[in-house]
Parts: C-alpha cells; structure tokens; sequence
C-alpha cells in the first residue's frame, strides 16, 4: 500500500514536468531560432524530460509487480538506475556549466560577447552527453556483473566535493550582481529565471547527493531513499514552471499561454545580442 502511494505522488510530480519540459524542448528545438546560452536550455530539458520518463516507467513496473510478480524486475532496476544516473548527470553538469557561463557573462560581458567561440555550447553539451554516457553505462555493466556500485559513490562524492561548490559560489556571484544593479540588465528576468533553477536544484538535490554519501558509512533508512528520490523528481519538474512564472507578465491579462510565455522569455537572449552588435 505504501509503495502505490509513493508511486501515485511520484506520477503527479512528473505528469506535468513532462508536459512543461516537452513545451519547452518543442520551443527551442523546433519554434525560437537558438544561441549559444538557449543551447544549454534545450538539453537541460531533454535531461529533464528523459529522467521523468523512465522515474514514470519505473513507478508503472512497480505498480505491475505488485499486482503480479515480474521475474526480470531486479535486471528493470539496474536500467533505471542507469538511465537516472545518466540524465542526473547530464542535468548536473549542464546546470555547472550554465552556472559558470552566467557569471562570465555578467562580471566580463565583453570578453563574452566579442571572444566566446560560437560553437561552444553544442561542444560542451555533446562532451557532456558522452562522459554521462560513459559513465552510467560503465556503472551498469559493473552492478550486473559483479554487483559493484563504486563509480555511484565517486559520482555522488564529486557532486558534493567539486560540482556543488562550484554552483553555491556562482550562484551567489549571480545573486549578488543582479541585486546590485537590476535595472541596468535587459535580459534581468531570463537570468533570474536561471538563478532560481540553480537555487531549486541545490536544495532538491543536496539530500540525494548526501544520502548516497551517507550509505558509503552506514545504512541509511529506506524512506530516507523515497524523500531524496522525490526531491530529485520534483526538481525535474520545476524547471519549467520556473519559466513560466518569472517570464509571465504580472500586469494586465492574468495569465498567458505557456508557450507564449517561454517564448518571449527565451527571445530576450535573442533580442539583446541582436542589440549589442547593433550598437558595436
């Protein structure tokens, strides 16, 4: 009974993080022409939208094994641990990077605009899909074959030591700078859209990262497990209602299409590179 609970909470978590990951993935893939930062956007969606996926594939073969005992459920958890270790990573590494490319461009917006190479971001995000590739499938081969989960623990342990770190500073750099002047940014809502993501995924996250820390030492509860597991879900989620809500205009009309939302929000990187050439 409490697994079907927990199942049933986790579908409505990722039910509508699907819908609004798929909007905006369907946005800069196929509707709003991409630059270099909306790049970043776009594969921290299919990220997103990958991890709900199989979380919401993996809840329907718990839901079935406990109506009828599947025989291959045990060699189901491996791929979904793999496949969540693997679009985890990716939505890691990516927001790391997202971090780090903010800050230049806000402390050195010159250096950013005139020198950045232009072909960067799909660089970097392709280096990233192999590395997450190669290292969830590496950590599957190995649960399978001698039921060894080391690389899980060095990437959890990386997480808190180096990538987390990482983000608090450049997260709090972004703070800082947009308080201090936030009338003199014209791409002020797009940024603060990306500083509240970083802020959601450093809380959703930090128990998930501690918690796989913390089995390293000694046994942890398994509903210590389902709260983290949750966390990460809803992290997922929330991305794209983040979006919505800081792009949405608070005056006038009280709502607006979600996809009109997101789409005057991403054009903003758009419009301002098109404004700082024009006046170079």
């Amino acid at each position: 009974m409490e697994r079907f609970i927990v199942s049933t909470i986790v579908f409505l978590i990722c039910l509508p993080g699907l819908v609004g990951n798929g909007i905006v993935i369907y946005l800069l893939g196929f509707h709003i022409k991409r630059n270099p930062f909306t790049t970043y956007i776009l594969n921290l969606s299919i990220a997103d939208f990958g991890l709900l996926t199989v979380v919401v594939a993996h809840n329907i073969f718990l839901i079935l094994n406990l109506l009828g005992e599947i025989s291959f459920m045990n060699y189901l958890h491996v791929l979904h641990d793999s496949i969540f270790l693997f679009t985890f990573l990716i939505s890691q590494f990516l927001l790391t990077i997202i971090s780090i490319d903010r800050c230049v461009c806000l402390f050195f917006p010159l250096w950013h605009r005139c020198h950045r190479p232009p072909r960067l971001s799909t660089i970097v995000c392709v280096i990233i899909w192999i590395l997450g590739f190669l290292i969830s499938s590496t950590n599957a081969i190995l649960m399978v074959t001698i039921h060894f989960k080391g690389i899980n623990t060095v990437h959890y342990f990386l997480n808190v030591v180096i990538f987390m770190p990482i983000m608090c500073v450049s997260t709090v750099a972004m703070f800082i700078k947009i308080s201090s002047r936030p009338q003199q940014n014209k791409r002020v809502r797009l940024l603060r859209a990306i500083l509240l993501t970083l802020i959601f995924f450093l809380l959703f996250t930090f128990p998930f990262n501690v918690i796989n820390i913390l089995v390293i030492f000694k046994k942890v509860q398994h509903h210590f497990f389902t709260y983290a597991y949750l966390c990460a879900s809803l992290n997922s989620t929330i991305n794209p209602m983040i979006y919505y809500l800081v792009g949405r205009d608070k005056k006038g009309k009280a709502s607006k299409k979600i996809n009109i939302v997101l789409e005057k929000l991403f054009r903003e990187e758009e419009d301002y590179r098109r404004e700082q050439e024009n006046l170079s």
